[in-house]
């Protein structure tokens, strides 16, 4: 494969997964009721309101979950390993494709709250106690997974060791699950 070639395959991924990431930030982002007032908050809505807004009369409902936003996320993705297997003139199974799909969301959701948590906690060292409504959606995006190994853990005083318990869950899921998954779409595929 020429570096030309390899090139035209990095910028294809790397804007498949700008795009999905945004369609996961959406979804995390209602998933957690993050501040809607947030700046952030707001673009994420902006620049994706007009590929979810069209779909979202047909998918189901509910205030917790958008669905939309999981559907685009999803046929981008798939969308991609389908002209990734045209242009390496390659003929790949349904069910392979779906899964490695299906790996690569999950992927995209760990990773997010991965580096929302660590973002989350470099920004309690910078800025211990005040709060900015522009930055208030990374903690409103974690707490969903921090919430409950904040009660199953022992009060330490003023030491949260729940950040630590979540990263070291979320690489452990992404290793075994993301990665069985990967190794099944592999051989599906």
């Amino acid at each position: 494969m020429t570096p030309t070639t390899q090139a035209g395959f990095f910028a294809l991924q790397f804007i498949t997964d700008i795009i999905v990431f945004f369609f996961i930030m959406r979804f995390a982002l209602r998933f957690a009721h993050a501040n809607t007032r947030s700046s952030f908050v707001y673009a994420v809505a902006r620049i994706t309101n007009p590929l979810c807004t069209p779909i979202a009369r047909w998918v189901p409902y509910h205030p917790r979950y958008d669905f939309a936003a999981l559907l685009w996320a999803f046929v981008l993705q798939a969308c991609y390993y389908g002209l990734m297997a045209l242009l390496l003139d390659k003929n790949y199974a349904v069910p392979g494709l779906l899964v490695l799909t299906f790996s690569d969301i999950l992927r995209a959701f760990l990773n997010l709250w991965f580096l929302t948590i660590i973002a989350e906690a470099i920004l309690s060292f910078i800025r211990p106690v005040q709060y900015d409504p522009n930055l208030s959606f990374i903690s409103d995006i974690n707490q969903p997974i921090l919430t409950p190994i904040r009660r199953l853990l022992p009060h330490l005083g003023g030491i949260d060791l729940s950040p630590l318990v979540a990263l070291f869950a979320l690489k452990m899921t992404e290793i075994l699950v993301v990665g069985w998954l990967v190794a099944l779409g592999s051989q599906l595929v």
